[in-house]
């Protein structure tokens, strides 16, 4: 009975912040690993309680996406961030990225893509400078979400996977959805130089971002050691307390050539990348992807077209050797070598229609008696396609089941 008192109180509380405009944005910058120059902001609310002081998220963001508050709260953080980096840029800063957090209440409003819409318009932002972080909670409902960020995607807007890694799929949301970067989860972060394992991890992923060339960000980074870890594995961005805190706009500001100061203090220096760290990194990079690619339960898989030819450049994974096919049996072959001329003009329909940009291509097959599932998404740099990413699933048993059924 107190609990629910104290929970209607809060909630009675949060309505009465939204109208009295109690919620303030801090922002913690994000640097590059490489040059230590500001990359972008990630804005994080707070509440000025007039009692309580300054409250964090964890404390009413719950209660706000339980109660549905989450909408005008989220609205007023996107439209806030928005009209504050659109200041910055009128300031002269030169331009960077503003990330905002999306909850799965905000994404799956009917008019969230109108409302940010509008927003960018009113803010008069260029899309191209706002970043929306999603976790994996956001996309369950792959279908709806599916559609929703690919109208972001054609807004301009950036999109980010946060706390990467802590997921069951995250490979697969890698595969089915545009994803411009990936956020290492901080618990990683935090053990990188002290576990093995979490080492691993975080190299795995800088490498499969590497790989799918998409961005790939650090979040709570708090040691020297973390940072030149980080460095040593070409990790594009970074953020995290060793840098800054979340700050006031004003403030942020005024400290950020401190702030890239740390970084040159702590950090190895650019020149020491232009002596061949950079080529050492990439090498461990290419090492280790293949064997993260090579640990997977199905098969990951790259082609692009060369001379109207549609040739593998990677293909490695678990479900590759239960068919009873080898790497080196696919990388540099067209479908032509590797399946007869019928069933590989069909399989190219689909190749080609991945290739000329559309989106979450799929099909089946069978082989060697698997049957499977493939999903296509296109690679686009400056809006040009420069190759196709696949994933391969095993659906024996479902199909099996199907059967069964039937």
């Amino acid at each position: 009975m107190e609990f629910a008192s104290e929970k209607f109180q809060l909630e009675t509380e949060l309505r009465n912040a939204i109208e009295r405009k109690e919620f303030r944005l801090y922002y913690q910058p994000k640097l590059d690993l490489i040059t230590g120059k500001l990359k972008g902001v990630e804005a994080l609310i707070r509440w000025e309680h007039p009692a309580k002081g300054l409250v964090s998220p964890a404390d009413f963001i719950p209660l706000a996406e339980e109660t549905g508050l989450i909408i005008p709260i989220g609205e007023w953080v996107l439209h806030t961030a928005c009209l504050q980096n659109k200041v910055w840029q009128e300031a002269g800063l030169s331009p960077f990225m503003m990330s905002v957090n999306i909850s799965a209440r905000q994404l799956y409003q009917s008019n969230f893509v109108d409302c940010l819409r509008h927003i960018l318009i009113e803010t008069n932002l260029s899309p191209e400078y706002l970043e929306l972080e999603i976790t994996e909670s956001v996309v369950l409902d792959t279908s709806y979400s599916l559609q929703i960020i690919r109208e972001l995607k054609r807004m301009g807007v950036q999109i980010t996977l946060d706390d990467f890694g802590t997921g069951y799929n995250s490979l697969h949301y890698l595969t089915e959805y545009p994803i411009d970067s990936i956020k290492i989860d901080r618990s990683f972060t935090f053990n990188c130089t002290m576990d093995s394992n979490d080492a691993m991890v975080v190299k795995m992923i800088i490498s499969l971002a590497h790989k799918l060339q998409i961005e790939v960000i650090a979040e709570g980074i708090e040691t020297k050691d973390q940072l030149i870890f980080l460095q040593q594995h070409f990790c594009h961005q970074g953020q995290g307390y060793l840098f800054s805190k979340p700050l006031p706009p004003e403030i942020l500001i005024q400290q950020l050539a401190q702030i890239e100061q740390i970084f040159n203090r702590e950090g190895i220096g650019t020149e020491v990348f232009k002596q061949g760290l950079i080529g050492e990194a990439s090498e461990t990079a290419r090492q280790e992807l293949a064997e993260t690619v090579k640990q997977h339960h199905g098969i990951i898989f790259r082609f692009k077209e060369v001379n109207g030819k549609f040739i593998h450049t990677v293909c490695d994974g678990g479900l590759l050797y239960r068919m009873q096919i080898t790497p080196e049996q696919v990388i540099g072959k067209e479908l032509r070598g590797l399946f007869p001329n019928p069933i590989a003009e069909e399989k190219e329909k689909y190749y080609r229609k991945a290739w000329e940009g559309k989106e979450n291509v799929m099909y089946e097959g069978e082989f060697n008696g698997i049957n499977y599932l493939v999903s296509l998404r296109p690679i686009q740099k400056r809006g040009q396609v420069i190759g196709v990413v696949g994933s391969v699933f095993d659906i024996t048993i479902q199909k099996q089941r199907q059967k069964k059924g039937d």
